[in-house]
């Protein structure tokens, strides 16, 4: 599990005291084990989820039906929020694989493209950054954040976001050698963030760029200008190609795009149709749990390299990248949990010269709070489902039936149940050599924290997939639908449910938000149970109501006339 290493160069400053000698480094087999281990669970067997899943879903399933890669489309409307490249890759990828997979878990194997480039970039960051050894410890450090675990399994263009970033890193720690290199993964960084997200993440490297030089002499010289000029061209086509041919072919929805969906979400004008509203103290809350624990060992590391902040590039870099990052999000109008994704990948680089010099008795209790707390967890995963197979029910624990139906017959499927088994055993075994690891913690820590995703991502999977999937809900729905009908209309029907509805049923609605005179003989109305509404008038009847298992506040109405 193990290679021997020798004495960390850092020991003669001091920062090695308390770590026992001699120590061992993980191994790059276990650590390629226990990334893949990390990424794959949840990609594949299940529908798309509510929220992110079903809209990006139906919009790459458009362009597979329609063709048209230039303007993404939502149940048959044009949908410009996001750029296309989640949905470019996804598309290929379900199209490659249709064969074998379900055209959903094809697409979403797209995330596990972007999350293995991330994880790439990161390691190459660091490792050029700290040292050989070092790109190992910040991808475990990034792996170990809280807030990437669920992100980094669904389809979601945020994914995109954080892998251009960690690309752009890769070059601006590259930028003050080899100006060639570094221009190109600087620009393609941003190309990929560009593509992926919008402006946010080429915004952000545009003024970390700036920043550096002005902070900090390491910066200023011909090496570093010549980079930034290389990745200026090398930018341009990711920048220029898609816009300006979604422009020629709609100026409408490249208005509708770039105005309202990039500089009207930063400046709010645009928040209170589109949503995702920014609170003051969002992200200060949000990053406690999100962040952790990358932003506690980050601040260890800076702390105790402070005195090098003046002379160091990673850590200027780190610290630029991070803050001008952050400044953007709570400036910013608008705010979800996955704009934070990038900012993971600044902390990793911090944080990475720090995962393997923790005092030894430190690293001890952190390592057996990781074992007792994911140990403890993987219990109640195996005991909730073991429970539910012997008894045909799940326990009636509020915290589980507020999110997860509760008369829900777990199936028994043998190859994940040998999975999650085996994962168990093998996380049970890698406690022997466990101590004898100079990154005891953070291995730890990251081997339970994937133990436990696993057994989610098998175990739990079919219940998690009842609760967060349309199919039953619509299925259902479908025999009251009329045979013959001129057209359906919808009110309230949110972007997740019209994506569905079209996949699942082939049904794309006319929202009376849009039409508001539009005379269809079917009505589809979306609302809370609490407060159903009444008939559209007096030549209607109710056809069929329902909703998502488990879910008491969503809920359906299918009226006929």
């Amino acid at each position: 599990m193990a290679n021997n290493i020798q004495p960390d160069r850092l020991a003669s400053s001091g920062l090695n005291q308390g770590i026992e000698s001699p120590r061992l480094h993980i191994s790059f087999g276990w650590f390629l084990l226990l990334a893949t281990a990390y990424v794959l669970p949840g990609l594949i067997g299940h529908d798309p989820w509510k929220q992110d899943e079903t809209y990006v879903f139906d919009i790459l399933y458009q362009m597979l039906s329609r063709h048209d890669w230039i303007v993404p489309h939502l149940a048959g409307e044009p949908f410009m929020e996001k750029p296309p490249l989640y949905y470019w890759l996804g598309a290929a990828l379900a199209r490659i694989f249709s064969g074998l997979l379900p055209l959903y878990d094809g697409a979403r194997l797209a995330t596990g493209v972007f999350m293995a480039i991330t994880f790439l970039f990161a390691g190459l960051t660091a490792r050029h950054a700290w040292g050989t050894g070092h790109g190992r410890y910040a991808v475990l450090v990034l792996m170990s954040c809280f807030g990437l675990l669920y992100e980094s399994h669904i389809m979601i263009t945020d994914v995109p976001m954080l892998a251009g970033f960690s690309i752009a890193s890769y070059g601006f720690i590259l930028s003050r050698a080899r100006p060639l290199a570094a221009g190109i993964w600087l620009g393609v960084g941003v190309g990929v963030g560009f593509l992926g997200k919008g402006v946010l993440v080429p915004g952000a490297v545009g003024v970390t760029a700036l920043l550096l030089p002005l902070l900090f002499q390491n910066w200023r010289s011909k090496t570093y200008a010549r980079s930034l000029g290389v990745a200026f061209v090398v930018a341009l086509p990711w920048l220029l190609i898609w816009p300006i041919a979604l422009y020629l072919r709609d100026p409408h929805q490249f208005y509708v795009w770039f105005w309202l969906n990039n500089v009207g979400r930063y400046l709010g004008f645009s928040v209170a149709e589109l949503g995702a509203n920014n609170e003051p103290w969002f992200w200060p809350e949000t990053l406690l749990w999100f962040a952790f624990p990358a932003s506690l060992l980050a601040l260890a590391s800076v702390w105790q390299r402070r005195h090098e902040i003046r002379r160091s590039a990673p850590l200027q870099l780190g610290l630029v990248s991070f803050g001008v990052y952050l400044t953007v999000l709570l400036t910013s109008a608008s705010a979800r949990t996955s704009y934070g994704l990038p900012m993971l990948a600044a902390l990793a680089l911090l944080a990475a010269p720090q995962a393997a010099t923790l005092p030894a008795a430190l690293s001890r209790w952190l390592d057996w709070g990781a074992r007792l707390f994911f140990g403890t967890l993987a219990a109640l995963f195996w005991g909730v489902w073991g429970s539910m197979i012997a008894t045909g029910h799940a326990p009636h624990w509020t915290f589980l039936t507020r999110v997860l139906p509760a008369d829900f017959v777990m199936p028994f499927l043998p190859l994940a149940v040998g999975v999650a088994a085996v994962a168990t055993l093998v996380w049970l075994a890698a406690w022997y050599g466990l101590p004898r690891l100079q990154e005891r913690a953070i291995v730890s820590f990251v081997a339970g924290l994937t133990l436990c995703w696993l057994l989610f991502a098998t175990l739990w999977l079919p219940w998690l997939d009842n609760a967060k999937s349309y199919r039953s809900v619509f299925v259902a729905m479908q025999p009251n639908l009329p045979v013959q009908h001129n057209c359906v209309a919808s009110i309230g029907l949110g972007e997740s449910e019209r994506g569905m509805l079209d996949y699942f049923l082939g049904v794309q609605t006319l929202r009376r938000e849009i039409h508001p005179d539009i005379d269809c003989d079917v009505v589809l109305v979306e609302g809370s149970a609490d407060t159903p509404p009444g008939l559209p008038g007096p030549a209607w009847h109710q056809a069929w109501q329902g909703g998502r298992p488990g879910d008491n506040k969503e809920h359906f109405w299918l009226f006929v006339r």
